[in-house]
């Protein structure tokens, strides 16, 4: 409620002015600098004084006195002593009589307040805008609700109505809450409004206004604040001001809803906003500014539960999954990606996939997908079905099945990890996508066992694989200054993950040039601790501990100053984020300092290990990350092998291993395993069977195993990392993106041809023959141009270009580029995230916006882009149309 002045016994005289205290304050003032001896003001007024009865003005004291009758003025001006007094009276001079006149400055006469005038001297100004004088209201309300320290100055002089109106309504509509004021002169706004009907206190002094203040304030600001104001206040004027802001968020829903089944709903929210139409293009305004005030408070949870309350109280619930704002949209929107996943199991086809894509770009858009991690469990299933899509040829050798599971399987495994819903329907369709996902990935995991049995016991040639024994002397030892974290357990996935925590970091990934992409090691088996990481940091096959992994590791890298430090090493001491003997080595002359970690083995055992694998959840990686690019040292990230996650697998019992994922080769292979013996099996007398499906353990249950012939096992990765930019180092140049294509692209839905059956067939261990495919080969198809490579041609050959590129001096990018970058860009419908226009242009990712910044100025012409990027920051869009117009040559 509005706080009235000082009240005292009623006025007959109710249409004269109210002194205020600026007024007073100035009346006096001008008394003072006046130098006369009397020292009493008489001022005809309504008996109310907003301020205290007595204050201080240059020194003097100053008493006002409320005084209805002349014997009141004739007691007040007994009391008076030292000081000003002012009289504030309703009573004419003829009243008064003339022996108290006698005493008044004014030459005896009362000072008479004309409200126009007032406001004149108020806001300091020369003249007053016929508009404001037109509002006949204005200046009685003007003068009663005066601060204390007055109106601001006018600008230019003139008081203009909307000077005048906009500061009475910052004052009357309640002032501030939380810092935020809700009317703000010169130019009160929806928002303010908005947020001011959010204080209930606020809303009440509205309605405690005088009818005629009420009305003609709230007219002048529906006309300045728009529609959106004119509603709010509207809801404000019939009692539902506290609910404007959810009512202005319903209504946007259904006016934008043709049915005529929310008619009935679109009526109950005109008698909420005081009857009469609400044309749906006011309703659409009103309800984006109500969405831009949510945008900007801390807590909305209770407007937005409020805004879904009502759509159920008008029956319109239904419209909730439009909304992509309200809470409980989003989990539709969830639910409705979770159908569409259904729909693409067990192999989605176009139409599918198409909707999936849809479900999910729907679910993205909503303002609450950015702060979920339902969100990105949701992605990581799209990502998924995707994979699903992607048709693929059995690996013809263990190179490739390998490489291929660094290559994407990795992602896989890492998309896998984080498919997972607290929602039952949303938790049951994500089952089924993962229960098609380990179908395929088995089908996988078969052929690549079937190829590593028959290499082992053939001892063929590796090929492209470095075997783990020789990754120091062949990888590592030709880098030159380099750390070489090992992560215990760390399988392809992981380090994908590990990866794209570091490119955050700003460091820089490198790959073979001779491979172009990540490396991986071909290890020992079984894949256990004891045989594969000591046959990696000794430099021979060779089972064993810390002490002869220590022992023979300066050998092993070339160096005898070289260090390796195990767990115990690594404990720090208080207040230190890395041991001293481990930041002295890295700092030091050593060319190779290694590291080994043990989180992720550790977590098969302590934790859940389907958690988030980023540098600051392995311990003491951070700190070794700044030690090594203080010492301007390269990073080499590799592992002893990979592990697979307990997902409730079956136990084997009776096989007399000691160990969860191989035992000894007494009994041969049953069901998802296979056997196998070579000289690289270390363990079991070089005679042992292997799970190759990631269901079967033998012994107790663990969060997790390794040991089997899976590719999430035998896969071990190693990744070369560098926090100075470089060109080439030894044969490793800056990789491009590392992600498959559909990890962040989506893909095209293509069914493999059938071939003439031309079969190879493996040489395989007597009784493993079935765990190898035939390969098809299919009969090679004539090659033909697609019509963006003439165009590409073109667009080179054009004399526009080659002055584009004179221009651009030194600056230019060669024509190999400009043309690996347009050529991917075309060939996917002009439109690509940026990490797959890096895989796929092959341009290094850490250079890749560089590289695209020296592309949009060769071809932009005329301040006119048509290389630019969608909103989201991410994605590179190509514009062809405009790329052939400014260079003048025909379309693709």
């Amino acid at each position: 409620m509005i706080e009235s002045p000082r009240s005292f016994p009623q006025s007959a005289r109710p249409s004269l002015a109210v002194a205020t205290v600026p007024l007073v304050r100035s009346i006096v003032g001008k008394l003072q600098s006046s130098g006369r001896q009397r020292r009493v003001v008489g001022i005809q007024a309504r008996l109310e004084w907003p301020g205290e009865p007595e204050f201080e003005l240059n020194g003097s004291p100053v008493r006002v006195e409320i005084c209805p009758s002349p014997l009141a003025v004739r007691e007040a001006m007994l009391r008076h002593g030292d000081g000003y007094l002012v009289v504030l009276t309703d009573l004419d001079d003829a009243d008064l009589g003339i022996g108290i006149r006698a005493h008044l400055v004014n030459e005896g006469r009362l000072v008479t307040l004309r409200p126009w005038d007032m406001l004149k001297q108020s806001f300091e100004a020369r003249d007053i805008d016929p508009l404001l004088l037109d509002e006949g209201w204005a200046a009685g309300a003007l003068a009663r609700w005066e601060p204390a320290e007055g109106w601001p100055k006018a600008p230019g002089g003139t008081l203009t109505r909307d000077h005048a109106l906009a500061h009475l309504a910052s004052v009357v509509f309640g002032g501030s809450r939380d810092g935020y004021r809700y009317v703000t002169p010169p130019y009160p706004d929806a928002l303010g409004l908005l947020r001011w009907s959010l204080d209930p206190v606020a809303v009440h002094r509205l309605a405690s206004l005088p009818a005629e203040v009420r009305e003609g304030l709230t007219g002048w600001l529906g006309a300045v604040t728009g529609v959106a104001g004119t509603w709010t206040l509207r809801a404000a004027a019939a009692g539902n001001g506290g609910d404007a802001v959810p009512l202005a968020l319903v209504a946007g829903l259904l006016w934008r809803d043709k049915a005529s089944a929310t008619a009935e709903a679109r009526g109950l929210v005109r008698a909420r906003i005081g009857g009469g139409d609400l044309p749906a293009d006011q309703a659409q305004t009103w309800a984006r500014a109500a969405e831009a005030l949510i945008a900007q408070l801390d807590r909305p949870d209770t407007l937005l539960e409020r805004a879904e309350s009502l759509l159920r109280e008008f029956n319109a619930e239904k419209l909730l999954v439009t909304s992509a704002l309200l809470p409980g949209s989003y989990g539709l929107r969830l639910r409705a990606f979770a159908t569409a996943v259904r729909r693409c199991l067990p192999a989605p086809d176009s139409a599918a996939l198409e909707q999936a894509e849809k479900a999910y770009a729907t679910l993205a858009a909503h303002e609450l997908a950015g702060f979920s991690e339902r969100t990105r469990a949701a992605k990581m299933a799209l990502r998924l079905i995707r994979w699903l899509t992607v048709p693929g040829e059995p690996p013809a050798t263990l190179a490739d099945a390998l490489h291929e599971q660094v290559r994407s399987g990795a992602y896989v495994e890492w998309a896998f990890r984080g498919v997972r819903d607290s929602d039952d329907k949303v938790a049951a369709a994500y089952r089924e996508l993962l229960a098609a996902v380990v179908a395929r990935r088995n089908e996988r995991d078969r052929g690549l066992a079937g190829h590593l049995a028959v290499a082992v016991a053939a001892d063929s040639d590796p090929g492209t694989l470095v075997p783990i024994e020789s990754a120091l002397s062949a990888l590592v030892r030709p880098l030159g200054r380099s750390l070489l974290v090992v992560l215990d357990g760390m399988s392809a996935g992981v380090l994908a993950e590990l990866a794209d925590s570091l490119t955050a970091r700003r460091w820089t990934e490198l790959i073979d040039s001779s491979l172009g992409h990540r490396r991986v090691l071909l290890p020992t088996l079984p894949t256990v601790t004891e045989a594969c990481r000591t046959s990696l940091l000794t430099g021979a096959l060779h089972t064993g501990g810390q002490h002869d992994e220590k022992t023979a590791f300066p050998q092993a890298v070339g160096d005898p100053q070289a260090r390796l430090f195990h767990k115990d090493d690594l404990r720090a001491p208080d207040g230190h984020a890395l041991s001293p003997a481990v930041k002295s080595a890295i700092e030091g002359p050593a060319r190779v300092v290694g590291v080994v970690l043990n989180d992720i083995d550790d977590s098969l055992d302590k934790m859940d290990p389907a958690i988030e694998w980023t540098a600051d959840r392995v311990q003491r990686l951070p700190a070794l990350l700044e030690a090594a690019r203080t010492a301007g040292r390269l990073l080499v990230l590799t592992s002893d092998h990979g592990h697979v996650v307990e997902r409730g697998g079956t136990a084997r019992s009776g096989t007399g291993s000691e160990s969860g994922r191989w035992r000894p080769g007494k009994n041969p292979p049953g069901d998802g395993e296979i056997l196998v013996k070579g000289r690289r099996v270390l363990l079991g007398g070089g005679h042992v069977v292997l799970p190759w499906r990631e269901d079967i353990r033998y012994g107790h249950k663990r969060a997790g195993y390794h040991g089997g012939a899976s590719g999430a096992e035998v896969a071990v990765p190693f990744a070369v990392f560098s926090a100075a930019p470089v060109d080439e180092i030894a044969g490793w140049r800056p990789a491009p993106a590392q992600e498959p294509i559909w990890w962040n692209s989506g893909v095209t839905v293509r069914r493999p041809v059938a071939a003439p059956p031309a079969a190879t067939r493996s040489k395989a261990p007597e009784g493993q023959a079935e765990l190898i495919g035939l390969e098809e080969v299919a009969a090679p198809a004539p090659v033909v141009r697609p019509g963006w490579e003439r165009f590409l041609d073109d667009l080179l050959g054009s004399d526009a270009y080659a002055a584009q590129r004179a221009r651009a001096g030194r600056a230019a990018p060669d024509d190999a580029r400009v043309r690996a970058v347009l050529g991917a860009l075309l060939a996917n419908g002009g439109r690509l995230h940026e990490t797959t226009l890096s895989a796929v242009a092959e341009i290094p990712a850490a250079r890749l916006r560089n590289v695209l910044a020296a592309v949009r100025r060769v071809l932009s012409i005329d301040g006119y882009d048509p290389v630019s990027y969608d909103p989201d920051e991410v994605t590179v869009l190509l514009n062809a149309a405009l790329l052939a117009e400014q260079f003048g040559i025909a379309g693709p």
